[in-house]
């Protein structure tokens, strides 16, 4: 196994050619941390000239603003932040078919609205009517 020695004030040290390299390896990983702490720091300032720069060219009377919603999502979008969301309303059709075993016909609808579900995870959603429209033999 490979050493190296290394005189210093307090006397000889000698390290393994293993411990050497792990040595070099976090002193590779410690330049990387200190750039992207460097980066982010940067871009910190940056955002906060950005953000400044967006309020000073504002128009303001009377110490008010009006400031519009698409505007404010450009500036969080520059400076890599979540833009505002806006909450729809929308009205939808499902039209599909089903087959289900029954002993009589006229158990067919109840079986399908007493048991049928409608799942949406993005928002909310409302199920007001669910209706059977034809009913018909399965062959």
């Amino acid at each position: 196994m490979n050493t190296i020695q290394i005189n210093t004030v307090d006397g000889v040290v000698n390290y393994t050619e293993s411990e050497v390299i792990r040595f070099i390896e976090k002193a590779g990983e410690v330049n990387a941390i200190q750039a992207s702490a460097s980066e982010d720091r940067a871009q910190r300032i940056s955002n906060t000239y950005k953000v400044r720069d967006f309020f000073s060219e504002i128009e303001w009377s009377d110490g008010e603003a009006t400031i519009s919603k698409s505007d404010v999502n450009e500036l969080l979008e520059s400076i890599g932040a979540n833009k505002l969301t806006t909450k729809y309303r929308a009205t939808y059709t499902i039209t599909g078919s089903f087959s289900v075993e029954v002993e009589d016909e006229d158990d067919v609808e109840s079986i399908f609205t007493d048991n049928v579900n409608v799942d949406f995870y993005d928002g909310d959603i409302d199920v007001d009517q669910i209706e059977v429209l034809d009913i018909e033999e399965d062959d």
